[in-house]
């Protein structure tokens, strides 16, 4: 299936650059935006188009219509277009008339104060919703977090954090095998792709239809009408409790009557009786004195009308509901009541005053024509993008978790059966805070404790008796690459005796032991210790590093080796591989040796390499 643009530019951008799309999103759906102006345009219609209307129009006429286009034009002395401009503006004025006397006057290009009043009725059944609906849109995490659990009601195997995508020992397997948190990245990319192929559309199209509502009702509810009523006069502040307006001049309105027409346009789009996701409903709850009062006018009107069923079956039914349930039941009820007194009212208005001839007729262009934006909510979209954001940000604390499981896990496996050894003094002291005071401490205990339990368990007991039969067989006659692997293991060797002395060095019974202990319990009352203090860690961590560091190396000098010898060409080398040895009861070839000494170095190295990690604090 062909990826849409949008996950196409998801699995490709950054972080930041997904949030800042995110936004856009949802600024195109107007989740965060009261503003209508964006919604509303002039559409421009050029001198050539209007020509050719015109005359596409002429030319339709019958003929008595074109018998009176010829009078028209005979005694106003006009071409035959703007004889019939004349015609269509009169038609318009006596539309405007018919429907609507007395709503403008023509001759002072004025709008009356009736027309303000018509839409202050509105403006009375939506007061009570305004403040809710701009607070929705407003707060564009309430509506996500309500699609969130839409989604969730209807899709079973919905997935809500990165642990359902990818488990601990996934993520482990992937962290050894690749050993950055990039692979655990692309590893939940790549299943996070699969899981949303799996989400049917049918699921974010009902969702759609049951929200959709809200958007058409937004631009009633939240329409400008005290800067609309202004123009007419109206003062909200006056002592007097009856309103009043003036007729206001038509130039001046024209805009706010093309945003009302917008508005109204949009609510007659509902189909009654109006219904949204009761879990949307439930946001617009207000528990204020005047609302109060609505809703238990509501329970009024639903007590009247269960009169007329069947009491027992009314009654019963309402016993099996709790409080809380008829409450919710009950201000749900309010608020459709109110979006449909909404609906009512718009479409009294949208039949009473002639909007569309009253625009017409003042922007003098009969072909004058408005766009509306009508939403497109891509919920699909904009469910898993910001799914996609939340499950991301969890990618590095599951790489962390994952990759400490993974090593404690592996440390086990690997030295199963053996008795890991730790250092007497080159370790953790507990009872000094070390954090609390801001110094650092030892860096490389963990991994220096790894690396003398390999040298203990598996070089000197595998990895040397079979670097010392490579040197006696096939390396005999190659006296460079035997001096190589014996200046390896010299430096391992010289290596294991190194890091017994370092632990000793920090015995209390040696120099460096009783410096360090005069330093750590100097630093809890003396801050002057803290500078030697921190030079002492230094340099021990720099000698413990450097250990390490030459062990690496050798070992990869001895896997470079053992690799160019099995990859060999040779006759004499494959002879040689090919013959059979007992190594410490064991009998192979020398090839499975050699095999089986390259895979444990290179597993120890891994493991190694993910300590180290974890101890310099690295997530990447």
């Amino acid at each position: 299936m062909k990826k849409t643009v949008f996950e196409e530019m998801s699995t490709s951008i950054s972080e930041k650059e997904r949030r800042d799309l995110l936004k856009k999103i949802n600024r195109s759906m107007n989740l965060s935006d009261t503003r209508v102006e964006e919604t509303i345009y002039h559409v421009e219609i050029s001198k050539e188009e209007k020509e050719r209307y015109l005359k596409e129009e002429i030319l339709k006429l019958d003929f008595f219509e074109r018998l009176i286009l010829k009078i028209k034009k005979f005694f106003s002395g006009k071409t035959e277009e703007a004889a019939y401009v004349d015609i269509k503006f009169a038609a318009l004025r006596r539309t405007i008339l018919r429907k609507s006397p007395g709503i403008t006057n023509f001759d002072s290009r004025t709008v009356s104060k009736s027309f303000a009043e018509s839409v202050y009725v509105l403006f009375l059944k939506t007061s009570s919703l305004v403040d809710l609906f701009e607070e929705f849109w407003k707060k564009g995490d309430a509506f996500q977090k309500i699609l969130t659990q839409l989604v969730e009601s209807r899709f079973p195997g919905i997935v809500k954090t990165i642990d359902d995508l990818l488990s601990d020992e996934d993520a482990e397997r992937v962290i050894f095998e690749k050993e950055t948190k990039s692979a655990i990245k692309e590893e939940v990319l790549k299943r996070f792709s699969s899981y949303t192929k799996k989400v049917s559309d049918s699921i974010f199209s009902d969702i759609e239809e049951e929200i959709l509502p809200l958007y058409y009702f937004r631009p009633i509810i939240v329409f400008p009408y005290f800067e609309f009523f202004n123009i007419f006069g109206f003062n909200p502040y006056s002592e007097n409790n009856s309103y009043s307006f003036k007729s206001a001049p038509v130039l001046s309105c024209m805009d706010y009557i093309e945003k009302f027409y917008y508005a109204i346009y949009m609510v007659l789009k509902v189909v009654q009786p109006v219904k949204i996701n009761p879990l949307l409903g439930k946001y617009f709850y207000k528990n204020t004195e005047e609302e109060t009062e609505d809703i238990h006018s509501a329970q009024d009107d639903q007590k009247k009308e269960e009169e007329l069923r069947d009491e027992n079956s009314s009654a019963e039914k309402s016993n099996n509901k709790s409080d809380d349930e008829k409450g919710d039941e009950n201000k749900l009820k309010w608020f459709y009541n109110k979006l449909d007194d909404i609906f009512d009212e718009s479409k009294k208005i949208n039949k009473k005053i002639p909007l569309v001839e009253i625009i017409k007729y003042y922007r003098n262009d009969y072909y004058y024509k408005l766009a509306f934006y009508i939403p497109k909510l891509r919920f699909k979209e904009l469910y898993f993008a910001n799914l996609k954001i939340q499950i991301l940000e969890q990618v590095n604390e599951k790489y962390v978790k994952a990759r400490n499981l993974m090593i404690e896990k592996n440390i086990d496996r690997f030295f199963k059966g053996k008795s890991f050894m730790r250092f007497f003094h080159f370790r953790t002291y507990t009872g000094f805070d070390y954090e609390k005071i801001g110094v650092g401490y030892f860096t490389n205990i963990r991994s220096m404790e790894l690396l003398f339990n390999y040298l203990v368990y598996y070089y000197n007991e595998q990895v040397r008796s079979i670097i010392d039969l490579s040197t006696r067989t096939i390396l005999s006659q190659d006296k460079i690459t035997s001096t190589n692997l014996m200046m390896q293991i010299s430096t391992i060797d010289d290596a294991y005796v190194k890091i017994q002395d370092f632990d000793k060095s920090l015995s209390p019974d040696m120099e460096d032991g009783k410096l360090f202990l005069r330093l750590r319990y100097g630093l809890a009352n003396d801050t002057a210790y803290l500078k030697m203090y921190k030079t002492f860690i230094i340099q021990k961590n720099k000698t413990s590093e450097d250990i390490i560091q030459r062990c690496i190396e050798a070992f990869d000098n001895i896997v470079k080796t053992y690799s160019e010898l099995l990859n060999s060409s040779q006759f004499e080398i494959k002879t040689s591989l090919a013959a059979h040895y007992n190594v410490d009861g064991k009998v192979k070839s020398f090839r499975d040796f050699l095999v089986d000494t390259v895979d444990n170095i290179r597993y120890f190295k891994t493991l190694l390499s993910q300590v180290k990690k974890v101890e310099a604090g690295e997530v990447k």
